[in-house]
């Protein structure tokens, strides 16, 4: 009886219901903060945020690999001369240009360099926009169009709806409603490259991918995963600032802990702000930007 008359207290502190795709009415259970609920409470945040965003360079049961990554940036290094791409915003919506707020600088290079130095046969991009037009250029400029690329995207920008020359398929479906079959076409060298939610919650596409695609792609197949930032926490504007309680990179993280059936190829984050030097002298453009990458890069090994 305590507890039904807590939680019947517990759901009069919520005056308004969460919104949803169909305007659900369901109530919260718990208010926002409290420590039974995925979003983070700000005050708490605040009181530790000392701890919470100190700066780390090791995570317990994960090789980071630093002299492989150091390695990799010096190979990808001679394909990334040709790169001629606007700061702004050009009149030719197929181009992608560097001050968009989507995909940065160190990212986008690094995109251009490794789709020449792994050569895909297939890549599937979930979650699209400005990087699909960093793979179709390469693809256009470099393969003939011959990678098929296919993007899954549910609310595609309108360059992408109007086509773009390079990418081989638009997929105007959720990620979760996307066969499985699909994604097991991928082999070895071919590329998985997700741009997601950013959210693992019942029924996510983050969930989709972690629990059901990601453990069927065969050994060789290379994995992108963005907006990770390990081993550091998200950024503190964005969790406090901004209230974004974004939790995909720690199901990454988790993901990796003592798998051996996974290596680490690249963390953009992690080395941009650790080795800044080492990875402007590969990515020589917008120097000062160097540090601004999150994209993750994984490999299955079996």
């Amino acid at each position: 009886m305590l507890i039904k008359r807590l939680f019947q207290h517990i759901r009069s502190l919520n005056a308004c219901a969460m919104p949803g795709d169909g305007g659900s009415d369901i109530p919260l259970l718990f208010p926002l903060g409290h420590f039974y609920s995925p979003i983070a409470n700000t005050a708490d945040i605040r009181a530790r945020e000392a701890k919470i965003w100190a700066e780390v360079d090791s995570m317990p049961g994960i090789d980071l690999r630093v002299d492989n990554q150091l390695a990799l940036a010096k190979a990808l290094k001679p394909y990334t001369a040709d790169i001629d791409w606007p700061t702004d915003q050009p009149n030719d919506p197929t181009r992608y240009f560097y001050n968009n707020d989507q995909f940065p600088m160190p990212d986008a290079e690094f995109l251009y360099a490794a789709l020449q130095h792994f050569r895909p046969k297939k890549m599937i991009e979930v979650g699209c926009g400005f990087s699909s037009l960093v793979t179709a250029e390469v693809n256009r400029k470099f393969f003939q169009n011959t990678i098929e690329f296919s993007c899954i995207e549910p609310y595609p920008r309108q360059f992408l709806v109007n086509g773009v020359e390079g990418i081989t398929q638009l997929v105007q479906q959720k990620v979760e409603d996307v066969d499985l079959g699909f994604f097991e076409r991928l082999g070895p060298g071919d590329i998985l490259f997700i741009d997601s939610s950013h959210v693992s919650k019942v029924g996510s596409d983050v969930n989709y991918l972690f629990f059901e695609v990601i453990p069927r792609l065969r050994p060789g197949v290379i994995v992108h995963i963005h907006d990770v930032f390990l081993p550091d926490e998200y950024p503190k504007n964005w969790m406090i600032d901004q209230g974004r309680n974004w939790n995909e990179q720690y199901l990454a993280r988790a993901f990796l802990q003592f798998n051996h059936h996974w290596d680490v190829m690249w963390a953009g984050h992690f080395m941009g702000t650790r080795y800044p030097a080492d990875i402007a002298s590969t990515f020589t453009r917008l120097p000062e930007r160097i540090g601004h990458g999150s994209s993750l890069w994984l490999r299955r090994l079996s």
